[in-house]
Formats: C-alpha cells, structure tokens, sequence
C-alpha cells in the first residue's frame, strides 16, 4: 500500500513539475520524462516505510530531486523558488508523521539533518572555491531533513556517495575527453543520487 501510494504521488508530482523544469530549462521535453525514474526512486524508497503519510512526503521528495537533478544537468542551477518551498514542504510532513507516530525526537532528527547537512554544504562551498553553486548549499536543507528522520548520521555516507560518483563521472569525463580537468559539474544530481541511496538503506 505504501509503495503503491509513494509511487502514485511521485508519478503525479513529475507531470505537475513539467511545466516548471520546462519554464527554468526552456526545453520542450516530453510531459512523461522523467516519470519512469520518479516512479522507480520513489517505489525503492517507500519499499521498507510503514506509513502513507511518509510514502507521500518520499514520492513527493524524488519528484523534486529528480526535476531539479533535470534542471541542474541543463542549465547547471538549483533555483531557489523550488528548493525554498519543497523545503518548507518536506520538513512540514515529517514533522507531522513524527508527531504522528508519537516520536517527538525525530523532529529534533530532521532538523539536525537539515543543519548538519546545510553545515557540511557551507564548507565544502566556502573551500570549494566555486566548485560548487549556491543552489547545492541552498538545497541541503531538504535532502538534510529527510536524511535526518532517520539519523542525522547519514548525512555523511550520502556526501561520500555523491563525491564518489561525482569524482568517478568526471574522471570518464576527462578520459573520453567530454571535459577537461578544470570542468566543474553540476552537483545537485550527485547529491540526490546520494541522498536516495542513504535513504533506500533504512525502514519505517
């Protein structure tokens, strides 16, 4: 049921992002891209959950993540007008499913996850000396919350995955000569990878 209910809010979310991806990406790409992988994260995510409240705020996240992962690939930006609101949003609904669940220490969870994810994100950008964008730091705060209902703890193997595969893309990069070593890609689809692997590794 929960799966069932994950994946039917994250299918309905990506049609509904459409117009916006289109409107920051100006591409005319079909209403249907990117459903297909919005309904495979949010099935692998919500797979272990026990609750619909908490399958709708997972369908709703890989949504987000994959809209802004197109957004950040095309035109390397994670706009604020998306990430501020599905922040707002994600933290709202876990907050009530913890409330619900009568486990008040998982609100101090989330947003020990969204401040320790927000910190991390903050260094890297300040030593990154512009390897990284503003819309990386500015999202982190969501992918922190929802990392946190969990453990704020996993915000770390979620930056590992994500530097890793980032680092291992852009090493291909270099060797097929898409790229040369002073490229710098865009990182906000590495941190989603990132966050959804650390997030399919938990339960309910």
């Amino acid at each position: 049921m929960t799966v069932l209910v994950g994946t039917l809010v994250g299918v309905v979310g990506a049609l509904l992002m459409r117009p916006i991806v289109r409107h920051y990406t100006a591409t005319n790409s079909p209403v249907w891209f990117g459903a297909p992988i919005v309904a495979v994260t949010a099935g692998a995510m919500t797979s272990q959950t026990d609750s619909v409240l908490l399958s709708v705020a997972l369908g709703s996240l890989a949504a987000l993540l994959v809209a802004l992962s197109e957004i950040d690939l095309k035109v390397r930006r994670l706009p604020r007008e998306i990430s501020y609101p599905a922040t707002i949003m994600g933290v709202g609904l876990l907050v009530t499913d913890a409330l619900m669940r009568d486990r008040a220490d998982r609100v101090l969870m989330v947003l020990a996850g969204a401040a320790a994810f927000t910190g991390a994100m903050l260094v890297l950008f300040v030593i990154g000396r512009g390897s990284l964008g503003e819309g990386d730091v500015r999202v982190a705060p969501l992918l922190g919350s929802f990392l946190g209902y969990w453990s704020p703890g996993l915000v770390l193997p979620a930056l590992l995955v994500a530097s890793l595969v980032a680092a291992v893309v852009g090493l291909v990069l270099v060797v097929v000569k898409r790229t040369g070593r002073s490229t710098t890609l865009p990182f906000g689809p590495f941190l989603a990878l990132g966050t959804v692997v650390a997030l399919m590794s938990q339960g309910s």
